[in-house]
């Protein structure tokens, strides 16, 4: 079955967080842990339950769990690591769509009932994909798999109507990414660089000179704006192809440059949507900070371990995510 996550603010990434220290975007959202009922966590007036804890949690473990014959679930491999990763990356998306969902009632955002409509179609499916097993570990109705849809949903609608703000406009020069050979020296190897550019001028070739002299085993390298720092770029995007710098230094080391394609043009279209997206996602962050600010937010941790300690073996359902975006084309 094809697996596939709904592309709203979250990225299918499993990124390695503390989990007391829960953030959302570089803020923490989760800053005391509070008793509750049946409730994993709360953001502002919105809380999730088990049961939607559940859902995510299953979905995440069978989608980002299983890789050829490795099995999140088999008890005789050392899976830790991934399990508890893999759980928080779960609950990072689970409080993005909750946080944004809070900012939706805040601003008086909502789904159209034709947009309702659409998302009510999608639960039926999902309850019909689910197996004994899963219905009876899940404990879910389709009115709950409704519930969890119209956040979603929700959830990506704010998230448009923020990225249409967004300042689309992005230069050549600023979206340049430029194909290089870079040589690496040491601290204090100004001589062996200096030695590099003469043999360099004497005709010499930049494969077998970075080979000899390079500190780094990767010479074959990339250079754009956001990934190096403004001394190196200043100095590479002034070469054109062919051309090599004099020995730039940067922090502890020094670098000869060596232009291959001072523009490549399918690695700079690539990088222009990185921008863009980038410039959308600190929008987002913004609004996920401002809110921070004021609305309460608390996790009770022992109901989120008890979540992760249900899922087992029996439970396959691997297609929430799939089915709402087949449905949600709005």
């Amino acid at each position: 079955m094809k697996k596939q996550i709904v592309t709203l603010i979250i990225s299918a990434c499993v990124a390695a967080t503390a989990f007391t220290g829960c953030t959302v975007d570089g803020k923490q959202v989760f800053f005391e842990t509070l008793p509750t009922v049946n409730t994993v966590f709360r953001i502002g007036s919105l809380t999730c339950s088990k049961k939607t804890a559940m859902v995510y949690l299953a979905n995440y473990f069978n989608i980002y769990g299983n890789a050829g014959d490795l099995d999140l679930m088999d008890a005789s491999l050392n899976t830790d690591r991934l399990k508890s990763n893999i759980e928080k990356a779960c609950l990072h998306r689970l409080s993005m769509v909750y946080a944004l969902n809070v900012y939706a009632d805040e601003n008086d955002i909502s789904l159209s009932s034709q947009e309702k409509s659409l998302v009510e179609k999608a639960a039926p499916k999902y309850m019909d994909s689910l197996s004994a097993a899963d219905k009876k570990a899940l404990g879910v109705s389709e009115k709950d798999i409704r519930n969890m849809y119209e956040k979603e949903a929700l959830a990506s609608k704010v998230y448009k109507s923020i990225a249409s703000k967004t300042d689309d406009e992005v230069s050549d020069e600023e979206a340049r990414v430029m194909d290089a050979i870079v040589i690496t020296f040491a601290a204090g190897s100004a001589d062996k660089a200096d030695k590099a550019e003469e043999e360099l001028d004497n005709g010499s070739d930049i494969q077998v000179v970075a080979k000899k002299y390079s500190t780094e085993k990767k010479t074959q390298m990339t250079i754009d704006k956001s990934s190096w720092p403004q001394e190196i770029v200043d100095v590479a995007f002034d070469l054109e192809d062919g051309e090599y710098s004099v020995p730039v230094e940067s922090g502890n080391s020094l670098y000869i440059i060596y232009c291959e394609s001072k523009y490549d043009e399918e690695k700079s279209e690539e990088n222009r949507e990185k921008i863009i997206e980038s410039r959308k996602q600190k929008v987002v962050d913004d609004i996920i900070k401002a809110q921070n600010k004021k609305d309460y937010s608390t996790i009770d941790e022992a109901e989120w371990k008890s979540v992760a300690e249900n899922i087992n073996q029996k439970i396959t359902t691997d297609s929430f995510f799939e089915i709402l975006s087949d449905e949600m084309n709005f």
